[in-house]
């Protein structure tokens, strides 16, 4: 038996055949480059090209805004720390919809799993294409249609994963590469031509925002927050990890690292060039700092950077979806359809209805209003799943973990605080939003109940268990 088979044997996972009599399988050929490659990829969008602007008209003091650049680092890598844990120990596609039903059961898993592929990546996924098609139409003068670019350019990403994981692999490792070579030139040009205009005693004296400094940090901490997320993505794949003990430790926590340093680097970059106060008035401060070496072909050149940032990360939801469907399947949790695999390794069905839900929010438009929502799903969901650890350590204690979280239950208990205080910040700060999320989630929840209890009744008539160790 191999170590893909040994793994799930391990997880009590369902076995769910084909037509053919056969199990769908997945191709284990990702290595920790490839995994670096996706958690770099997934996390840098476009928002930091934004959001350093945001950040310094909540602070308006340099080493403030640093420092909690710094702290959104720290606190990412305390969740890589315990995602690290789950992912060696449970190397199964959809990532945390796997901990979760593990963990909690199949209703929790129904809803992790659907929220993740109903919700999180749809929305987000079509909010990149439509910026992909402005960003595109831009660079044209001002010629053609935004959403005839983006559905090109979805129609072109189906294509792209119908081919496989090898050539999903390729696109994603070139991407990125290319996405932080563009951020490095952006750094670069803030540091030799930027003149220390932050560093001066005058910026450093700067007076505190008129809101308060406390909602400062908090509105500050949930823009950084935003703009580090998506590491836990890249476990989606964990199943097509080689080695995945050794990997999705590596891959996780030396991808927080990179990205933790990018963004430092990129922030003292613009700070370097721009004042606090001046990257707070700036409408993307990224422009005006190549400005200085560019000038009037700035704009050009932010759009050029727009899109690569944005064509790479949004490649990662035509590849990572699929899997949850794949696994929500495999357990029952799906239609059986989705748990097909073509030869080249990529679960077609899963990949037809992630374009088909991102194709559909992206035409009609409707999802700028719930992408906000969905955030505060995010941060309930993903709380959720790092809960799993503390389950899982007491449950089953004597199971093999090639990973552990250092200082438990200590690290963990930080990340799901850090999470808990985000929920409650929102709520604090933004009423309306978090009654609309908590609606939000509530029916995603009763919707999972409903979808299993049907499943569970039969076998409790018999004395199975439908929980997680099914």
């Amino acid at each position: 038996m191999d170590e893909k088979n040994v793994a799930l044997d391990s997880l009590d996972v369902t076995r769910i055949e084909d037509s053919a009599g056969t199990r769908a399988e997945l191709h284990r050929i990702l290595g920790p480059l490839d995994g670096l490659a996706i958690v770099v990829g997934v996390v840098v969008g476009a928002g930091i090209l934004r959001t350093p602007g945001l950040i310094a008209g909540y602070l308006g003091d340099p080493l403030l805004i640093l420092g909690v650049w710094l702290l959104g680092g720290i606190s990412t890598a305390l969740t890589a720390l315990v995602l690290a844990e789950l992912g060696a120990m449970i190397p199964a596609a959809g990532g945390k919809y796997a901990y979760v039903r593990h963990a909690y059961g199949d209703a929790a898993g129904c809803f992790a799993g659907w929220g993740e592929v109903l919700l999180n990546r749809s929305f987000t996924g079509a909010s990149k294409a439509v910026l992909i098609g402005q960003y595109a139409v831009m660079l044209a003068g001002g010629r053609g249609s935004p959403r005839v670019v983006a559905a090109a350019v979805m129609v072109a990403f189906l294509f792209l994963h119908l081919r496989g994981i090898r050539a999903g692999r390729a696109f994603q490792n070139a991407s990125t590469i290319l996405k932080v070579g563009l951020l490095a030139v952006l750094v670069g040009a803030g540091f030799l031509w930027g003149g220390g205009a932050s560093w001066s005693p005058p910026a450093a004296a700067a007076a505190p925002p008129a809101h308060g400094l406390l909602l400062g940090v908090g509105l500050a901490l949930q823009s950084v927050f935003f703009t580090y997320y998506g590491a836990e993505a890249s476990l989606q794949v964990s199943e097509e990890l080689r080695e995945p003990g050794r990997s999705v430790p590596l891959m996780l926590l030396l991808g927080v690292a990179s990205v933790t340093l990018l963004y430092l680097l990129i922030n003292v970059a613009f700070l370097n060039t721009l004042t606090p106060a001046a990257m707070a008035d700036s409408q993307l401060v990224a422009r005006d700092v190549l400005a200085k070496v560019l000038g009037e072909r700035s704009g050009i050149a932010v759009a050029v950077v727009a899109l690569v940032i944005l064509i790479s990360s949004l490649n990662y939801n035509f590849f990572g979806t699929p899997r949850v469907l794949y696994g929500l399947a495999r357990d029952g949790l799906a239609p059986r359809m989705f748990n097909r695999v073509n030869a080249a390794g990529t679960p077609t069905a899963g990949l037809y209805l992630t374009f088909a839900l991102i194709f559909v929010l992206a035409a009609s438009g409707t999802f700028e209003l719930l992408l906000r929502f969905m955030s505060f799903l995010t941060l309930v969901v993903d709380g959720l799943a790092l809960t799993t650890v503390f389950v899982l350590r007491r449950r089953e204690p004597t199971r093999p973990r090639p990973f552990r979280v250092p200082l438990y239950p200590l690290v963990p208990a930080i990340a799901v605080a850090f999470y808990a205080a985000l929920i409650v910040l929102i709520a604090v700060t933004q009423p309306r939003l978090a009654l609309g999320g908590t609606a939000l989630l509530a029916a995603v929840a009763v919707s999972a109940w409903i979808a299993t209890r049907q499943r569970a009744t039969p076998s409790a008539a018999t004395g199975a268990s439908t929980g997680p160790d099914t």
